[in-house]
C-alpha cells in the first residue's frame, strides 16, 4: 500500500514536471503526451527517496532531482536550461540549509566548486581560444547541485559529467562521424553525474565521509 502510494506520488511530480517542460515550450518543444518518461523518473526517484531518506530530506532531494529531470529533457533537446528549474533547485537547497539538512558551509564551497571554478576556467579558456566550451546554464546547473551536493559531491559530479559527455560524443562520432565542433548537452549528464554521487553517498558512506567538507 505504502509504495503504491509512493509510485502513485512520483508519477503525479512527473507528470507536473512534463506539464511544466510543455508550458515553457523552448525552441517549440513539448513532450508527447504518450511519454511517460518524466513520470517513471518521478516514481522511481520519489518511492527510493522515501524509503532511504527521513523526511524532510527525502522531499529536498525530490525537488531537486525532479528539476534536474526537468532541466535534462529540456536541454537534451533544445541546448538549453530554463531558469525557473534553476530557482526552484536553488530554493530547495536553501530550505535544506534554513531546516539544517544541509550545512551552510558545505553549500557555500559546493557552490565555488560547481560553479565559479567551472565559470573561471570557461571564461580563461574563452579568453584563449574564443571557444565556449560550457554554457552559463551549466553554471547556473552549479550552483543548484553545488549547494545541494557540497564541494567533494559536487567534484565528483563534475568529473562524472565530463567521462559520461565524452563518451557520448565518442558515440554519436562512431554513428555519424567525426567532427569537432559537435555539441553534447552537458545538463543531463551533470543531473545523472549529481543524482547519483547524492544516492552513491547513501551506499559508500565511509568512502564520502572522507570526502566531505562539514
Amino acid at each position: 500500500m505504502k509504495i503504491g502510494l509512493l509510485i502513485a506520488t512520483g508519477m503525479i511530480l512527473g507528470y507536473v514536471v512534463k506539464r511544466m517542460v510543455n508550458w515553457l515550450s523552448i525552441d517549440s518543444y513539448v513532450m508527447n503526451s504518450k511519454n511517460f518518461f518524466l513520470e517513471a523518473v518521478g516514481a522511481s526517484l520519489i518511492t527510493w527517496s522515501a524509503l532511504n531518506l527521513d523526511a524532510p530530506e527525502a522531499v529536498i532531494f525530490s525537488i531537486v532531482a525532479m528539476s534536474l529531470a526537468g532541466i535534462s529533457i529540456i536541454d537534451f533537446h533544445t541546448f538549453q536550461i530554463p531558469l525557473i528549474f534553476i530557482i526552484i533547485g536553488l530554493a530547495a537547497s536553501f530550505a535544506g540549509i534554513l531546516f539544517k539538512i544541509i550545512f551552510l558551509s558545505s553549500a557555500l564551497w559546493g557552490i565555488f566548486v560547481g560553479a565559479f571554478i567551472p565559470l573561471a576556467i570557461m571564461l580563461i579558456l574563452w579568453s584563449i581560444t574564443k571557444r565556449q566550451g560550457m554554457g552559463y546554464g551549466d553554471i547556473q546547473m552549479g550552483l543548484v547541485l553545488g549547494a545541494w551536493l557540497g564541494p567533494m559531491r559536487m567534484a565528483l559530479t563534475l568529473f562524472g559529467a565530463s567521462l559520461l559527455s565524452l563518451l557520448a560524443w565518442i558515440g554519436v562520432s562512431l554513428i555519424k562521424g567525426f567532427d569537432k565542433d559537435r555539441a553534447i548537452p552537458l545538463g543531463p549528464f551533470l543531473s545523472v553525474a549529481g543524482i547519483g554521487s547524492y544516492i552513491g553517498s547513501l551506499y559508500y558512506p565511509k568512502f564520502f565521509h572522507l570526502l566531505m567538507l562539514h
